[in-house]
């Protein structure tokens, strides 16, 4: 098939589920064009640049930031602007489907066959909008989802949301690209991971907490907001048992001395709770490496091997040294759970929302 994706995101980014998705579909033999985050060179006209056989990039200005159209003046101005940009692409070029990861393109709709129109609704954008942008960000997303053929949400609550908007909603979380791999037995696991992006999305009183009671912890990933690099900074000035690598694929990783993953996010920024399982949660589970959580109130079920939760630093702690303990024990557990989330798993689940459509 050859299919469109619309993202807000560029290709070379830290893998995000929009990568994960044009991956999935590439290595089944689909061609994909990938249009990335908009530039802000607004004479430029859309701009295509071949990778490989199946995949092409593509860039194309916005006249206005998606968190700035305030009114529907804007909204209509910026979605004329990108429609001339896209118009004789789209008009020359029929996909068999197009997957939108942007909740504001229902307009993209006047130009390409409507019932093959996938919308991806993978974060809460009303809870992360400003307060003056909630509630045309929240039209904006009513009418993109009635516009569309489907519309899949990578959490319960955000897939609540999208009920009751329109009846043609479905869950779609992530997934792991890679099959379980068998920890290599090591003499001490003694290591908690952070991996994914480092941000104010975290609660780094936790992380102090952890640090303060002993505990080594070694984060990886790119350091997104300035605030987050002096936290950083700090820790690794004041923490001997604080380590800071950056952003890498998990497989150039060496994880023989980590016990368990944490995934601090503090829970008092609102579109946190509607987090049913992160992006990176499987991948690391496909590496034998249990993942601790705070208390979402939507977290994925899961089996504690697997999967834990911890409402405060006392069972941050005692979550961290059950894996150390139990490490290898928990392995067969986190084997027998992965198969239903792995790439085969959801690309068939995709498939089956997908089929009337294709």
């Amino acid at each position: 098939m050859k299919i469109l994706i619309i993202t807000r995101t560029n290709w070379n980014e830290p893998p995000r589920i929009r990568h994960q998705l044009c991956n999935m579909l590439l290595k089944r033999g689909h061609k994909v064009v990938f249009l990335e985050k908009p530039t802000n060179k607004l004479l430029s006209p859309l701009r295509l640049q071949t990778v490989s056989e199946n995949l092409t990039l593509g860039v194309y200005p916005e006249l206005l930031h998606h968190q700035l159209k305030f009114f529907g003046l804007f909204q209509y101005l910026n979605a004329k602007f990108v429609m001339v940009k896209l118009k004789s692409f789209l008009n020359k070029n029929k996909f068999d489907l197009i997957f939108n990861f942007n909740y504001d393109y229902s307009y993209i709709t006047s130009c390409i066959d409507a019932d093959k129109f996938v919308t991806i609704i993978n974060d809460d954008f009303i809870a992360q909008a400003k307060p003056w942008m909630r509630r045309a960000i929240r039209e904006q997303m009513v009418m993109t989802c009635k516009v569309s053929s489907s519309v899949l949400s990578v959490s319960y609550p955000l897939k609540k949301l999208v009920d009751s908007y329109c009846d043609n909603s479905f869950l779609f979380l992530p997934w792991c690209d890679d099959k379980y791999e068998q920890p290599t037995k090591s003499k001490v696991r003694n290591v908690v991971l952070y991996y994914g992006f480092i941000n104010n999305r975290l609660d780094w009183q936790i992380v102090k907490g952890l640090l303060d009671k002993d505990i080594t912890i070694r984060f990886v990933g790119p350091i997104n907001e300035e605030d987050a690099k002096n936290q950083v900074n700090s820790l690794s000035n004041n923490y001997d048992n604080f380590e800071y690598i950056s952003p890498r694929c998990l497989s150039k990783l060496d994880l023989e001395d980590v016990c368990c993953s944490i995934a601090p996010y503090d829970i008092s920024i609102e579109s946190i709770k509607a987090c049913t399982v992160s992006n990176r949660a499987f991948r690391l589970l496909a590496k034998g490496i249990p993942v601790i959580y705070p208390n979402l109130p939507h977290i994925l079920e899961a089996p504690v091997e697997a999967i834990s939760t911890a409402s405060k630093l006392s069972e941050y702690i005692e979550n961290i040294t059950f894996y150390k303990c139990n490490f290898y024990n928990c392995q067969p557990i986190i084997k027998d759970f992965l198969p239903a989330h792995y790439s085969s798993a959801r690309y068939q689940q995709l498939m089956n929302v997908v089929s009337s459509i294709v």
